[in-house]
């Protein structure tokens, strides 16, 4: 396929192994771009790495790339398949981060990261940071990220992979001092498109006018400005529900009016997706409707190949205003107008400024300030990016001095978290305003897994400002609760049952703070395909979240299997493809998963080429050794004895049998209540097994980084927070024999040892060296350990 000079160059970089901060404007081909040389490399095999995690500010915008990109490598000329998967709050479908091509939130990226994943327990919490750390990394609309929290974590994060992924951020509107300090901060290659590049471009030959109107927004002045196509944005759901609703009264039936924001389910926001790239797109010729009107949020301000006449929006940092006017007169020989308009009033007779709080609000000033003095003017790229350096210039020199004086502080808080597992950190380090998932059901307590329905994300100020009408609301229906949120129970090691959710009520706004999901009482709130989701609506108390399309779940019964048996299956996991039964798709082998960010972080810190390789295998071999202790044996040889009473059979194993799992069918009542009765009886193991491999691994390894975070990978291989006790261990008689097998060489494995910890042997998050590799293993072993129990017959944990 034909690229512009810049695509190329961006591709060359990239494929190097060299990182990009890019800047263009809307509608030149930024995601192009960013993705061709992961396409390429994927179709000829090229050295560079096998998933790309593409991180975006707005759930929203993930699912609109998902959905344009889900079957872009056939129509960008490659042929070879590749799994596109989304993975947000709303939609999580990718929890394990398996795909090749994931589309998801920087919350999503950032929670992975920092070992406390949105859409998994804190046991598997250690599960998704080493795919993170894998992956050729792109972040698009990086101006929206937080200044104040993402922000500075994603830029910790990047300094950490330096010389080991590569990655490429970008925007339309990032001021010029802060391309050039992110550059020299970050190592990567500054990329901004020159007016001699941008005029060789088609899609940049048209006319935009920018107009700032002393009112505020409302549907008449809408209707009086309107031609054909127009195009409205609010910066609040609740202001565009209302504004659609009087367009809708006023505008007459000659006008199609329609509504899109972040609220809306799954099925019926497609259906408005796919109306709004019909009815607004380059190609007039599948028009439908002479005359439209769409009223939207923030959901249209990036990503959406769409255009008008006419856009109207409230008053937004300029970076905002910015990206909204490229929804107009998007495409080559267009004309359009945007109209700026002040924004309403709040309580206090002062400018309703939310979203956009605390610095933001200057910002917003000084963007009408250099509005109106161009009002009126056609805007083109560098006078778009004029009015960006105006506004946010200042702003953006107190953001870089507050990043430089707090890059220490971030990297302690970041390392804690990681080795703490402090959900509450999430407020400092990923968002402090971020979105919380709720669905509407009458009886939460119910649920067996919240995370099953269909949810709408809202931000946690609306939550706060809609909370006392919500308990007026249901006062006065005589309802026993409003808000109710949903905990998961602390597992154990080993634990046999899934995942258990507690619901409390929500009893005051302060509990909204660590609420990641919440379910409504249905009396409270209405759902509707055209507006959507509204909260502190009276509702009929019918309407309930759907359930998300299930997946077909493991098989059972579970079947028992050796010692031997198991740790084969998953050293085949992870040096073989796997085919997932579940999501019909084939799953690259681990070990070319990790390979690039092996390899190069073997350069980086001098360890010999294969040295990481050879570590995953021995993780794999050692991870259950601790079962090989005669007392979790004979508990595993009675659990075999009295199930089979329960079934009816006989279920023995011979005295030799090494078992790693036991038969046990999750689904039956009487196995449930035998799994309580001898759950006392089976010691832990994790750690017990990394107290028996610790000298043989310091023994073999070359830098005690790395036999730190082997162990730290095995003592955690069930729950990403083991802190290394273990108990007293003696090794069963054939022990020795099993792992001759296995490893060769037994020399300095320990047999039996006392009870203990290994606290002190663990990783040392603020040490790169080790937290690195710490997490590349982590994820290989449980990525291979529950691979293997989804292969052929699956046996219980």
């Amino acid at each position: 396929m034909e690229l512009y000079p810049f695509q190329e160059k961006v591709g060359e970089l990239i494929l190097s192994g060299r990182s990009v901060i890019l800047q263009a404007p809307t509608g030149s081909g930024k995601t192009r771009a960013a993705l061709f040389p992961f396409f390429r490399a994927w179709e000829y095999g090229e050295d560079f790495p096998r998933k790309c995690i593409y991180s975006v500010p707005l759930r929203v915008l993930a699912n609109q790339f998902w959905d344009e990109y889900k079957d872009r490598p056939v129509n960008f000329g490659f042929t070879r398949p590749m799994d596109v998967t989304v993975q947000t709050g709303g939609r999580p479908e990718d929890p394990r981060l398996e795909g090749n091509l994931i589309f998801t939130t920087i919350d999503q990226t950032l929670s992975n990261f920092l070992n406390i994943p949105y859409s998994l327990s804190l046991g598997q919490g250690n599960l998704n940071a080493g795919a993170v750390l894998c992956s050729y990394l792109v972040f698009d609309e990086f101006h929206l990220f937080d200044p104040q929290t993402s922000l500075p974590t994603t830029l910790h994060l990047l300094r950490l992979l330096r010389g080991i992924v590569p990655f490429i951020a970008m925007s339309a509107t990032l001021s010029g001092q802060m391309i050039e300090a992110l550059s020299r901060e970050l190592d990567a290659e500054p990329l901004v498109l020159l007016p001699e590049e941008l005029a060789a471009m088609p899609s940049q030959q048209k006319t935009r006018r920018v107009h700032t109107v002393e009112a505020g927004l409302t549907a008449r002045a809408v209707l009086d400005r309107h031609k054909q196509r127009s195009i409205v944005i609010c910066n609040t759901v609740e202001r565009a529900q209302a504004l659609f609703e009087e367009l809708r009264r006023i505008a007459g039936s000659g006008v199609e009016v329609r509504l899109l924001h972040s609220r809306f389910l799954r099925s019926d926001r497609e259906a408005q997706e796919e109306w709004l790239r019909r009815e607004f797109g380059k190609d007039r010729s599948i028009y439908t409707v002479q005359s439209a009107i769409l009223v939207a949020t923030q959901v249209v301000e990036v990503g959406l190949d769409i255009t008008c006449q006419g856009l109207h929006t409230e008053l937004a940092p300029a970076a905002s205003i910015v990206q909204r006017a490229g929804r107009c007169a998007r495409y080559e020989g267009e004309e359009g107008d945007v109209w700026v308009y002040r924004l309403p009033v709040n309580k206090d007779g002062g400018p309703n400024y939310a979203p956009y709080l605390g610095i933001q609000t200057e910002i917003c000033e000084k963007t009408w300030a250099a509005l109106a003095e161009r009002s009126g003017e056609v805007f083109d790229f560098h006078t778009e990016l004029a009015i960006v350096n105006a506004a946010h210039e200042e702003a953006d020199q107190h953001l870089l001095e507050g990043l430089r004086a707090s890059r220490f502080t971030v990297a302690h808080r970041i390392a804690n978290t990681i080795e703490m597992q402090e959900q509450g950190a999430a407020r400092q380090l990923i968002r402090d305003v971020e979105s919380r998932t709720v669905i509407v059901h009458p009886e939460p307590g119910r649920i067996e897994n919240p995370w099953a329905y269909e949810g709408f994300g809202l931000f946690r100020g609306s939550l706060f400002g809609a909370f006392d009408g919500l308990q007026a609301l249901a006062e006065e229906l005589n309802e026993q609760w409003v808000l109710m949120t949903a905990e998961p129970l602390p597992e154990e090691e080993s634990s046999r049952e899934r995942t258990a959710w507690q619901w409390r009520p929500i009893l005051n706004k302060d509990e909204l703070l660590g609420a990641l999901i919440l379910a409504v009482n249905p009396r409270l709130a209405t759902y509707s395909p055209e507006a959507g989701f509204r909260l502190g609506v009276l509702g009929d108390g019918k309407w309930a979240s759907p359930l998300r399309e299930r997946d077909r779940g493991w098989p059972n019964p579970y079947h028992r299997e050796t010692f031997q048996e198991h740790v084969a299956r998953m050293l085949g996991a992870y040096e073989h493809p796997f085919f997932d039964r579940d999501k019909g798709v084939e799953r690259l082998p681990l070990a070319q998963e990790l390979g690039y960010a092996a390899r190069r972080m073997e350069q980086k810190y001098g360890w010999p080429a294969g040295t990481l390789h050879r570590l995953a295998r021995w993780v794999i071999a050692f991870h259950d050794v601790g079962k090989l202790d005669v007392k979790w044996q004979d508990w595993a040889h009675r659990w075999q004895e009295e199930v089979g009473r329960v079934r009816g059979q006989n279920l023995q194993v011979p005295e030799g049998y090494l078992v790693a799992h036991t038969d046990y069918d999750e689904q039956s009542g009487p196995e449930q209540a035998l799994n309580r009765k001898l759950s006392r009886m089976r010691p832990n193991h994790a750690a017990s097994g990394a107290a028996a491999a610790m000298d043989w691994l310091l023994a073999r390894t070359p830098d005690p980084a790395l036999a730190r975070a082997a162990l730290t990978a095995i003592v955690r291989h069930h729950s990403a927070g083991a802190n290394g006790r273990h108990g007293p261990f003696r090794a069963h008689p054939v022990a020795k024999t099993a792992l001759k097998g296995l490893l060769g060489d037994v020399e300095g494995i320990r047999w039996e040892f006392q009870e203990g910890e290994l606290s002190r042997r663990l990783i040392r998050p603020r040490r790169d060296a080790e937290l690195l590799p710490y997490l590349l293993l982590a994820r290989v072993v449980k990525m291979a350990d529950q691979r293997a129990l989804q292969n052929g017959v699956r046996p219980q944990t």
